[in-house]
């Protein structure tokens, strides 16, 4: 019985295949008869178990089937509207699936007494002859098989068939707060946002307190780009259910993803600060409940798109680092307090951990990867902590790296009693600023040394890092202006990036919609990398370069920016830009392999994709700015010793991104001297290497302090 069979309303019933066939066709005989007169009929399906009959069995079965509603018509006039079939045999996940959707087991004379009492049938819902007919009993049954059906498809590759059956339950049922919840999902991840937002809308309008649904209404009108409506709007919901701190957060500190103009940056980033002063002046946290209401408003909440407006956030950092290890120290002052060091000196093992809720295939952790694979296991003892859900290739290359390895989602308290009960020495996030919970246990000192890596390349501005593990080719002269921790500066890139096998391309320029004949550069940041003041040096390399294409991945760019700043140099966008989603690795690498030239992002440069862009030798045109964050293609291309595609300014930049289009011998070079030296930056120990000798520097300083 294929999943495309059932109904809205599914009954099931468990034949006892070894009584007489005689008996097993008159039960078949009295349920058929029952719903094949059922008002619902053309909604129904009845399955008939026959998983533990063989084949020929199987056959015999179906025979005796065909039988009862042979006899059934000619005795009595049915209608063909049912849907009637044996199970057949299935598979696990089949009958998990199918399962899920039965609404009723009818009972029945000669029944398989072993099957019904398997906990699993047991916990479905029974449901006599005599009841079936009932109208509450067809209506109860119908709401449940379409919150079932939707929650069965919005799991499914074809989540936009929840839709239909998620508004047919709320039409019933609108006070649902879940299911407006789970039809706006469903609505945002098929491309339909406005829907999304209505939904929520008429959520509202029956559920007026249900402070969720006001909640995701905000995210939706900022997903949308509506920045203003969602800010405003935050507002009166603050105002509606003042006690709820995580509407304080989002009207004081929600920031845009993409900017239009370089004067927005400037206005939302005022706005910004005078929230922050706002919330720091208004913080109450007199009782527990104060206290609770603090601690969900700061779960919710990050720092994420401040560092993405190119500026220095050092002061507003610190700040809000404050507030916050305000609020958990309050909480939980037990885990705020210095932890003493352990001696080495008996030559013990060093226990590093690393904590991240994004220790898999995510850019910012990644980048670490190598320093767990290549620790020292005669030295150092290596501690994962995994409090996010991805679970995926790179999260068993964690575990395989580490000594012990935790997956500990959604328990702040569990995560923080374990690192504790683990008696580091260090303490490693690879990354702080991507999750709020991974920045609220930052916000408390689990181990004698904190430290935080680079995968959020900005101080965390918290009281309780001690340290900010970078890189010395990658950082400024007055880096350590940049940072509340103590800055340390790796040497070389301070990583090692797990080796990319390139295979031999198997796609063409056409497949991706470039023009063969084309010069191909390539950019494939997120679009909040790409800050409105540096659209026109697009314009100005295509208005240089006529047959120029650029590709932007992950949609990157904001189109109608592009088309302003190629507008202003008489060209049209649409003629020399092209947009794609996220590709599958193997087809990112064949377009990386197929483009000529890579232009990196300013004031937030490319990490991983820079990374995949030079395991391809492809050029790459980089201009460094004031931060780290700006500079870590910078780093990598000096560290192979390919330095001349570094530009000083944006119109070398633009100087640099044209030569490499119009000089193919010159472009040739460079490609193959990138060939040379880039195992430096691949799988090299030499990098695990220098961070253990820190750590060891760290744990000598720190036992040789005053206590």
């Amino acid at each position: 019985m294929l999943i495309n069979e059932l109904r809205d309303i599914n009954f099931i019933i468990f034949p006892d295949w070894s009584n007489l066939e005689t008996a097993i066709a008159e039960d078949l005989i009295n349920v058929l008869r029952t719903l094949f007169t059922h008002p619902a009929r053309q909604d129904i399906t009845l399955l008939i178990d026959s998983q533990s009959l063989s084949d020929e069995l199987q056959d015999n079965a179906n025979s005796l089937l065909f039988e009862a509603i042979l006899k059934l018509s000619l005795d009595e006039a049915i209608s063909e509207d049912l849907n009637v079939g044996l199970t057949g045999k299935l598979t696990t996940q089949e009958w998990s699936v199918i399962k899920s959707l039965i609404n009723f087991c009818i009972p029945i004379n000669n029944e398989d007494r072993y099957i019904i009492q398997h906990e699993e049938i047991a916990q479905v819902p029974r449901c006599d002859l005599s009841e079936i007919q009932k109208q509450t009993v067809y209506e109860a049954a119908r709401l449940e098989s379409w919150h079932r059906w939707g929650d069965y498809f919005a799991a499914s590759e074809s989540p936009e068939n929840a839709i239909p059956y998620y508004k047919k339950y709320l039409s019933s049922c609108p006070h649902q707060i879940d299911y407006y919840l789970k039809l706006s999902d469903v609505l945002y991840k098929t491309g339909q946002m406005q829907a999304a937002i209505e939904t929520l809308q008429n959520g509202i309008s029956h559920c007026p307190q249900a402070e969720e649904l006001y909640f995701w209404l905000i995210i939706r009108l900022k997903q949308s780009h509506n920045y203003l409506e969602a800010r405003n709007f935050a507002q009166q919901v603050t105002e509606k259910f003042p006690e709820n701190y995580v509407f304080k957060m989002l009207s004081h500190l929600m920031l845009p993803e993409i900017y239009d103009t370089p004067e927005e940056i400037d206005t939302y980033r005022e706005w910004f600060q005078h929230g922050l002063e706002k919330l720091i002046q208004e913080i109450t946290m007199n009782n527990p409940d104060q206290q609770k209401k603090a601690l969900i408003g700061i779960s919710h909440h990050t720092n994420f798109f401040l560092a993405y407006q190119g500026k220095n956030d050092l002061v507003l950092q610190q700040q809000y680092g404050r507030l916050v290890h305000q609020i958990m120290a309050a909480i939980y002052p037990q885990w705020i307090q210095a932890r003493p060091i352990s001696s080495i000196s008996n030559h013990r093992r060093i226990k590093i951990g690393y904590l991240s809720y994004f220790l898999c295939s995510w850019s910012g952790t990644v980048l670490f990867l190598n320093w767990l694979k290549y620790a020292d296991n005669q030295k150092f003892e290596i501690y994962s902590y995994h409090i996010g859900h991805q679970i995926d290739a790179a999260t068993q290359l964690f575990q395989s790296y580490s000594t012990k390895f935790y997956h500990l989602p959604n328990n702040l308290e569990q995560v923080c009693q374990q690192v504790i009960d683990d008696r580091l020495d260090v303490l490693i996030f690879p990354e702080l600023g991507m999750d709020a919970t991974t920045l609220c246990i930052a916000r408390l000192r689990l181990a004698p040394i904190q430290c935080m890596a680079w995968g959020q390349p900005v101080t965390s501005g918290l009281p309780t890092i001690d340290y900010f593990l970078s890189s010395e080719l990658m950082e400024p002269m007055n880096g350590q202006d940049h940072y509340t921790e103590s800055l340390v500066r790796l040497p070389s890139v301070g990583i090692s990036y797990p080796a990319s096998k390139v295979d031999s391309v198997r796609l063409n320029r056409l497949f991706f919609g470039l023009r063969e004949d084309a010069i191909i550069y390539i950019s494939s940041q997120a679009a909040y990398k790409y800050l409105p003041q540096h659209d026109y040096i697009y314009a100005e390399i295509a208005h240089q370069v006529p047959n120029a294409q650029f590709m932007f991945l992950r949609s990157g760019i904001s189109q109608e920016r592009l088309k302003r700043a190629f507008a202003a140099v008489g060209l049209d966008s649409l003629d020399y830009c092209v947009f794609s989603a996220v590709l599958p690795r193997k087809d990112y690498f064949d377009l990386l392999s197929l483009a000529d030239i890579y232009l990196d992002t300013f004031e937030w440069a490319g990490g991983n994709t820079t990374l995949d862009a030079i395991a391809c030798h492809l050029p790459i045109v980089t201009c460094p700015g004031e931060f780290m964050r700006s500079r870590h293609s910078y780093g990598f291309l000096q560290a192979i010793g390919v330095t001349e595609t570094i530009a000083d300014n944006s119109w070398q930049y633009i100087q640099i991104a044209v030569r490499l289009a119009v000089d193919i011998d010159w472009r040739y070079s460079v490609r193959e001297a990138m060939k040379l030296s880039i195992n430096v930056l691949f799988d090299n120990p030499t990098a695990t290497q220098n961070l253990e000798a820190f750590i060891k520097q760290a744990i000598a300083l720190r036992e040789n302090q005053p206590t």
